[in-house]
C-alpha cells in the first residue's frame, strides 16, 4: 500500500477542486498553453479593481499599524454589513451574533458544510453548478445531488424538481443567485416556494449572493433571507469578490440564523482563525457612500459588455436569450449542432479564443459555452472578429431541414 493510499482518504485521492469538467477540461487547458495570443474568457475574476477609496483605506490601515488580529471581524465592518443587509437586501441581521467574516465566500461555504454535514449527508445544488460549492460539499464528506435546470427557463430551477430530490439525508439546497456559471436571477415567487419547501421538508436554503449587483434587463435581485419564513431556514453567503471587484482581498461573510451562527463561527475559527485586518478596513470603505459612484460605473461597464456580446452573437446567426444577471453567463451554441467541447476546441484552435464548454459545469450545460466578460470592450470586439468566420463555418455545415 502506498503512503497516499494509507493516509489520504479515498474520497480525496482523485479530488480536483478546479477540474469540474474532468479530462476534457484538462485537455483544453493543455491545448491553450501551446498557443500564443489567446483571449481567455473563462475566469470569473473581474478585470476592474476595487474602488480607490477602498484601496486608500487599506493602505491607511497598514500605515497606521492596524494589522493585529480582528477576532470575529472588525465591529465596524460587521455593523456596515448589517446596515447594507437592511437597506439593500431587506433583512435584519444582528452584527454581533449573526455575522461571520470569512476569507472569501469559499471559506464561508466550507465552514457551513463542515458544520452541517455528517458523512453521507446530501446537499442539493443546480446543474449547471458552481464548482466551488460541489468541492466544499465533497470535502465535508457530503454528497452533492444535482437538480436539472434549462436555458429555456433562464436556468432557474423548478421548486418541484428540487423537492423531488429530497431524501432523509438531505440537509440543504445551495445555489448561486445571481448564478455562476449561468447568470440566472431567481424570481421572488421561486425563492418563496423554496423557503416554504425548506420549512415543510425540514432542510436549509443556502443562497450565494456574490453577484447581487449585476442584474440587468429590468430585473431585480431578491435576497432569500428577506422573505417570509426565512428567519430560521436561510444561511446567506456573500462577500466582496464580485460585486466589489475585490477577489484577491479574500473577504466574505455569512449571515446565519441565530441558532446556527455560533457553531459555524467556531468552525470558521478552526479553518483560518481571522481574516486580514487591513483588508477589512478597505471593505468598510467599499460599502460606504463614497464608493457608490465608482461601483455604479462598474455596473454600467459590465452591462455594456454584456449587451454587445450577446447582440453580436445573435447577429452572427447564433440567437441568444441571455439570463439577466452577472458578468458570467451561458452562450447558446445549439444552432451549430455541435457539442460544447467541439465548439470550444474550434474557437481555441482556429480563433485563439478560449471559452469553456458548458459541460465543465455539469451535464445540463451541453449545447452551451460558459463565458466570463472580464475583458475590455475593445478586446471583445477583437474576439468577435476572430470567431465570426468560425461561427459561419459551423453554421454552414449544418444540414438543411428537409
Amino acid at each position: 500500500m502506498s503512503l497516499a493510499d494509507h493516509f489520504v482518504p479515498a474520497r480525496l485521492r482523485d479530488f480536483r477542486p478546479r477540474d469540474s469538467g474532468g479530462g476534457e477540461r484538462v485537455r483544453l487547458q493543455n491545448l491553450a498553453r501551446g498557443l500564443k495570443d489567446v483571449i481567455n474568457l473563462n475566469s470569473g475574476d473581474p478585470d476592474l479593481t476595487a474602488a480607490p477609496v477602498a484601496v486608500e483605506a487599506a493602505v491607511d490601515a497598514l500605515r497606521a499599524g492596524k494589522t493585529h488580529y480582528a477576532h470575529g471581524g472588525l465591529p465596524e465592518l460587521r455593523a456596515a454589513i448589517a446596515r447594507k443587509c437592511a437597506s439593500e437586501n431587506g433583512y435584519l441581521v444582528d452584527p454581533e451574533t449573526q455575522l461571520i467574516i470569512t476569507n472569501g465566500s469559499a471559506e464561508a461555504a466550507s465552514a457551513i458544510f463542515q458544520t452541517l454535514l455528517e458523512a453521507g449527508d446530501e446537499v442539493l445544488t443546480t446543474d449547471p453548478y458552481y464548482s466551488g460549492h460541489v468541492s466544499a460539499i465533497i470535502a465535508a464528506r457530503g454528497v452533492p445531488v444535482f437538480v436539472p435546470t434549462r436555458g429555456e427557463d433562464l436556468w432557474e430551477p423548478d421548486p418541484a424538481d428540487v423537492e423531488r430530490r429530497i431524501t432523509p439525508r438531505t440537509k440543504a439546497f445551495v445555489f448561486a443567485n445571481p448564478g455562476n456559471p449561468t447568470a440566472a436571477v431567481y424570481r421572488r415567487e421561486t425563492l418563496q416556494a423554496l423557503v416554504d419547501m425548506a420549512n415543510r421538508r425540514n432542510i436549509l436554503m443556502i443562497p450565494d449572493e456574490l453577484f447581487e449587483r449585476y442584474v440587468y434587463d429590468g430585473r431585480h435581485h431578491v435576497s432569500t433571507a428577506s422573505l417570509p419564513g426565512a428567519q430560521d431556514r436561510v444561511i446567506t453567503v456573500n462577500g466582496f469578490s464580485k460585486s466589489y471587484c475585490m477577489t484577491g482581498w479574500r473577504l466574505g461573510w455569512i449571515a446565519a440564523p441565530a441558532w446556527l451562527a455560533e457553531p459555524v463561527a467556531n468552525m470558521r475559527y478552526a479553518l483560518s482563525m481571522v481574516a486580514g485586518t487591513p483588508n477589512q478596513w478597505g471593505a468598510i470603505a467599499a460599502l460606504s457612500e463614497a464608493a457608490r459612484p465608482y461601483y455604479d460605473e462598474v455596473y454600467r461597464t459590465y452591462g455594456e459588455r454584456r449587451a454587445y456580446f450577446y447582440s453580436t452573437l445573435t447577429q452572427m446567426g447564433l440567437p441568444q436569450r441571455p439570463t439577466p444577471g452577472a458578468f458570467v453567463g451561458m452562450v447558446d451554441i445549439r444552432p451549430t449542432r455541435r457539442n460544447g467541447s467541439e465548439v470550444s476546441e474550434r474557437f481555441l484552435r482556429d480563433a485563439r479564443v478560449f471559452i469553456w464548454p458548458g459541460t465543465a459545469f455539469g451535464s445540463r450545460g451541453e449545447g452551451y459555452l460558459r463565458v466570463g466578460l472580464i475583458k475590455p470592450l475593445e478586446v471583445l470586439v477583437d474576439m468577435m472578429r476572430r470567431i465570426e468566420p468560425v461561427v459561419a463555418g459551423l453554421l454552414a455545415s449544418v444540414p438543411s431541414p428537409r
